[in-house]
């Protein structure tokens, strides 16, 4: 066994255990610095030839120690769930102390969750439109027309019916609007 003492290993204080066999390994079990406390573990190895070099060191994590977490602060993530996992919050245009969370300030500046309930999380457009801004133009208002008879049906033989040349009149013309405008055919 040997003693870390700023001495180069990846935390100040520790012990070293090393296995030795064929090939070697090391298990490093850090100080805290705090009675009680959970202290940092790592190992590394190498192979068993006369060329080997050690591995990098590897942070062991556990329960007291848990991995950090990968998802950026702030950043919206689709859960399969009701229940939001710990460490979490749903996006339900709420306020938060930016003094108390300094990282997720960072992503909200003004303080406020942004409202995220029934909606969709995109991507920002080349337009030009800000980060964190309302996209009010999804489905914007739009009428349309097609007419059947300048679409190339192919030339199929079925009956003496002539399947192929159709026309159509105003009667069936129609808009499309949503997002509180009125539609043509739900009234």
């Amino acid at each position: 066994m040997g003693e870390v003492y700023n001495n180069g290993y990846p935390t100040q204080y520790g012990n070293v255990l090393r296995l030795t066999g064929t090939g070697d390994g090391e298990i490093l079990i850090g100080w805290s610095g705090v009675n009680g406390a959970p202290a940092p573990a790592y190992i590394r190895s190498h192979r068993d030839t006369a060329d080997a070099e050690w591995s990098e060191w590897a942070m062991l994590y556990t329960t007291l120690n848990p991995p950090p977490d990968s998802h950026p602060v702030g950043a919206p993530i689709a859960w399969p769930s009701d229940a939001t996992p710990a460490g979490y919050a749903l996006m339900q245009g709420q306020s938060f102390d930016k003094s108390a969370y300094p990282l997720l300030a960072i992503a909200y500046p003004s303080g406020v969750i942004p409202d995220m309930r029934g909606w969709t999380i995109k991507g920002k457009p080349i337009s030009g439109r800000a980060v964190l801004s309302q996209e009010m133009d999804g489905n914007k208002s739009h009428s349309h027309s097609a007419r059947a008879q300048d679409t190339d049906l192919g030339t199929k033989s079925t009956s003496s019916f002539d399947y192929g040349t159709k026309s159509t009149n105003t009667t069936g013309n129609h808009t499309h609007q949503f997002g509180g405008y009125i539609n043509s055919y739900w009234g």
